[in-house]
């Protein structure tokens, strides 16, 4: 079919269209509609009505049968182009694809459907009811950064990742997600999972402010000491699975410290992240106490680099190293 006939979308009527000549479809970069009018398969095995029907490939090739309207009158089987058009013209595929990510990486139809509700049919649908509460993703592709590699996979699994991790702040995951695990499994940026979560979070926020006056980012500290206690368990269990020795009185140096240095949001350091502040702890713990643990191995529990922690460990904080600070901080007296 001609490529004049695709000169605008046909759901918002945009004109900023991208074509993938591999995959034969055409992709409205304001909307996420996959447009169904750009490549036609004669060979496809699924029946087909007329010599326009064609079908529209999406991220994982499964391709759907798409009916010439015309034709499929004629042959008095017009049920078939109702069904077509519900199933694939109008669909968002990429909505959909993340959704698919989402169960994939979680295993859970419940934080699938739940990211359906609060953040697809918010943050990746075409939908006028929505309009006007900050910027909004659609086809993720537009805030992406196009570099080689970075693809259409590639941006659905960074924006399944930072959708779980907004649902898992929201506590609707009912545990706290390790997202850079699954960053660092699929080979994904880290800056990319923190812009799509900071644009996700925000249109949510807007949404809910706008619609309810409640802020789903109420509760900052509660979500911060769960994920003190999420990272905090993460390192007991390391050590049970590593079989570390002498590993209980670092743990309980461990606890100890959290307490004083976060002290519920209230502490000297509590605007550092949980899982760096848990990890400088820990390092500065295996000086203190004979555990046969690494630094590189203490900084790959928490998805951080040797370097990372170290260069912390060497800032300043209220005059003293945050090493030498974290060792000696004393919260009944309020200084070191």
């Amino acid at each position: 079919m001609s490529d004049t006939m695709n000169t605008k979308c046909t759901e918002c009527g945009s004109r900023d269209l991208e074509k993938n000549e591999v995959k034969g479809e055409i992709v409205c970069n304001d909307c996420g509609t996959v447009l169904d009018e750009y490549q036609i398969d004669y060979q496809h095995p699924s029946p087909q009505v007329g010599e326009n029907a064609h079908n529209t490939a999406t991220r994982n090739s499964r391709l759907g049968s798409v009916i010439d309207p015309r034709e499929a009158r004629r042959a008095g089987q017009s049920n078939l182009v109702n069904t077509a058009q519900r199933n694939y013209a109008k669909k968002n595929v990429r909505g959909s694809d993340i959704l698919t990510e989402i169960k994939d990486l979680t295993n859970s139809d419940d934080i699938r459907n739940a990211a359906n509700d609060l953040i697809v049919k918010t943050c990746f649908t075409k939908n006028p009811d929505y309009a006007g509460y900050g910027e909004l993703p659609l086809h993720q592709m537009r805030y992406m950064v196009s570099n080689e590699g970075k693809d259409a996979t590639y941006v659905i699994s960074v924006c399944a990742v930072a959708s779980i991790r907004v649902l898992s702040d929201m506590n609707k995951t009912g545990f706290h997600y390790f997202w850079q695990e699954d960053a660092e499994k699929l080979d994904l940026a880290v800056n990319d999972i923190l812009k799509a979560t900071k644009i996700i979070t925000e249109r949510i926020k807007r949404i809910c402010q706008a619609k309810n006056g409640h802020n789903p980012n109420n509760g900052i500290l509660y979500r911060r000491r769960r994920a003190l206690d999420a990272f905090e368990e993460k390192l007991r269990q390391w050590i049970r699975e590593h079989n570390i020795a002498n590993a209980k009185p670092l743990l309980d140096w461990v606890t100890e410290r959290l307490n004083a240095l976060d002290d519920n949001g209230e502490g000297p350091m509590s605007d550092v992240s949980p899982n760096m502040l848990l990890a400088m702890i820990t390092i500065c713990g295996l000086e203190e106490f004979n555990c046969k643990m690494t630094k590189k191995g203490v900084a790959g529990i928490f998805s951080l680099t040797v370097g990372g922690v170290s260069a912390k460990l060497k800032q300043n904080q209220l005059g003293k190293t945050n090493k030498l600070f974290i060792k000696t901080f004393k919260r009944d007296s309020g200084v070191a």
